[in-house]
């Protein structure tokens, strides 16, 4: 039975790696092209990387793996919630409700190591072992809240993703010649803890001494110096949670500045190695295994915090710096298995690919709002050298496989601009689909101040789009019999929606036309493919209506996205065996997988 190893490399796009490859900057890519097999793979829709590697990983479509979005809704409240965490009855429970190829092997005693797969947590059957990607929580149970403590008192203004921790160093300039000999003392925000009087935040002491151009952190028998502008190591975090128990987590630190304004970045607390949380791998002492293999590593399903640069917490050049070191994380871990690989699957995915491209598009993007020729010059290389430096991982492999080795390399979705985003719900109420209630002209979230007796279509998620259905939804109105007209009333008017004359709507897909399963009755009505350039805004995600134009710049860095028509981003796909049918559709990855098992 053939080896098979399949790397997947999340947000890869087609139009930069043939351009990439054309050049001759590819190689090693280019050369899999030529002598094994290439194709453009189409993707699902919506191309969101929960719905997409849920797809792959199952051979699915969602009707029948039960994820659309990367936030679903109570019909019953229409409050939004995560799909990709999901707790239920204290304990977190899969969103994926079909088996996985990893699973179905397990029960023919097929052997599989599945590292870092999306949508994998908590992980379920293997006969090997696995770890689980995006999905996994830090310690606090969220998908990653970063803190900075700062003196800036200013820090705190406007919407941030993170806790800020104000710290006063009023006396404790420091200037160049000087010795230190002042001190900071803080704490480290941790997880919930039981006490007699009820929950409450648990916290750990954190000490930091200043110094010139430096500073000295004391937590617990951890020590560690950092320069301004410099990253830590992996430290170690305990936090009492009560009634004799202690639960640890890692985290690292990065020194914004020092001087006039303090301000040291925490990336979010990562569970430990060891928790008994809950399981992010299994066997659960893989987890313990692999940091005594590789050193420490992140354990949070999306380590790469966007949320910091967005809010301007982290630097362009120290996200950067991160983003690297997660790689080499993953390379790590990925050499590791390979080393002692012999027989199964090995199946990796790199997906600080995505991340890189969500945040630098702006770099590359001449039309972006954001764009400028400075950060062309400086930045404008940063994705193509993500691109490279995955040529150079599958070179090293090539060179190294057996001849029996099936070599399996594909992306999720390809990637787009995001020049403007679409506030949904705003468009539903000019266009009379969604009613508020008298006196309130906008809503930050949560669809609070929506008039439900009056509202016929409301959307949350990136791509999603509901009926108030009666007899389904909480407060629903709308009759069966009215569901078609309303679907085609919306379809219609969405597609003539235009943006200084370019279409904002790429497609707008009927869910019963798109999926098939016992899982579809939770999918939304419709599924919004927006243009190239376009995507739903933040607001419109978690239920809300914002004042004002409908159409807004995109001013974040977050400025290269996917939640478009999946028409518009197709995946790469790759293999060395040109002697198998390829596969033309994600779906077509498990297919693969089992023809290959039988050459």
């Amino acid at each position: 039975m053939t080896k098979i190893i399949f790397i997947g490399i999340d947000g890869m796009d087609p139009k930069l790696t043939e351009s990439m490859m054309d050049a001759g900057k590819l190689p090693n890519f280019a050369r899999l092209r030529e002598t094994g097999c290439y194709r453009r793979l189409e993707t699902v829709n919506p191309p969101q990387s929960p719905v997409v590697w849920a797809s792959i990983a199952t051979g699915c479509n969602p009707g029948e793996h039960g994820v659309f979005d990367f936030i679903h809704r109570n019909p019953e409240n229409y409050l939004p919630y995560l799909s990709i965490l999901q707790l239920e009855k204290f304990r977190y429970t899969s969103p994926v409700k079909a088996p996985t190829f990893w699973e179905r092997d397990a029960e023919q005693g097929i052997s599989a190591v599945v590292l870092k797969w999306p949508v994998a947590f908590p992980p379920g059957r293997i006969k090997g072992r696995i770890m689980a990607g995006l999905g996994v929580p830090d310690i606090r149970g969220t998908l990653g809240l970063y803190t900075l403590f700062t003196s800036d008192a200013n820090a705190a203004n406007g919407k941030k993703k993170g806790r800020i921790i104000p710290v006063s160093t009023a006396d404790s300039l420091i200037h160049p010649g000087h010795h230190p000999s002042q001190s900071i003392q803080t704490e480290i925000p941790g997880p919930f803890a039981a006490s007699l009087k009820g929950k409450k935040e648990a916290t750990a002491p954190l000490l930091i001494e200043l110094g010139a151009g430096e500073i000295t952190c004391r937590i617990g028998k951890e020590r560690f110096t950092l320069r301004e502008g410099s990253w830590s190591d992996w430290i170690c975090v305990k936090f009492d949670i009560g009634f004799f128990r202690t639960v640890a987590g890692n985290c690292r630190f990065f020194l914004k500045s020092i001087g006039l304004e303090f301000a040291l970045y925490m990336t979010p607390v990562n569970v430990d190695y060891d928790t008994m949380e809950f399981q992010f791998t299994t066997p659960r002492e893989y987890a313990r295994e692999l940091a005594q293999a590789i050193g420490r590593y992140a354990t949070l399903g999306m380590a790469e915090d966007t949320n910091a640069l967005n809010d301007g917490v982290l630097t362009d050049d120290a996200f950067i710096t991160l983003c690297d070191s997660l790689m080499d994380e993953r390379e790590r871990m990925f050499e590791h298995e390979f080393a002692r690989f012999d027989e199964g699957i090995l199946a990796c995915v790199f997906d600080t690919t995505d991340r890189i491209q969500h945040m630098f598009w702006r770099a590359i993007d001449t039309t972006h709002p954001l764009y400028d020729a400075k950060l062309a010059a400086r930045y404008g290389d940063v994705i193509a050298s993500y691109y490279r430096r995955m040529d150079r991982i599958i070179g090293s492999i090539l060179d190294r496989i057996s001849a029996d080795t099936s070599l399996l390399i594909c992306s999720d979705h390809g990637f787009a601009p995001f020049r403007c985003e679409v506030h949904l719900n705003s468009w539903l109420v000019e266009q009379g689909f969604m009613v508020l209630k008298d006196g309130i002209h906008s809503v930050d979230g949560l669809f609070d101040g929506v008039d439900w007796g009056k509202t016929r279509a409301y959307a949350v998620g990136l791509t999603s789009l509901y009926l108030n259905v009666k007899g389904r939804e909480g407060k629903g109105i709308l009759e069966a019999g009215e569901i078609s007209q309303v679907k085609a009333d919306l379809w219609s008017r969405l597609l003539a929606l235009e943006d200084k004359g370019d279409r904002v709507i790429n497609q707008v897909h009927d869910s019963g036309e798109l999926y098939s399963g016992d899982q579809s009755s939770k999918a939304p009505d419709l599924v919004v493919g927006y243009g190239s350039g376009y995507r739903g805004s933040w607001q419109t995600a978690i239920g809300g209506v914002p004042a004002g134009d409908v159409i807004t710049d995109n001013l974040k860095k977050w400025s290269g996205d996917h939640c478009c028509d999946g028409a518009l981003v197709p995946g790469v796909f790759f293999c060395n065996r040109a002697n198998l049918a390829p596969c033309e559709h994600v779906q077509d990855i498990v297919r693969w997988i089992r023809d290959a098992r039988n050459t």
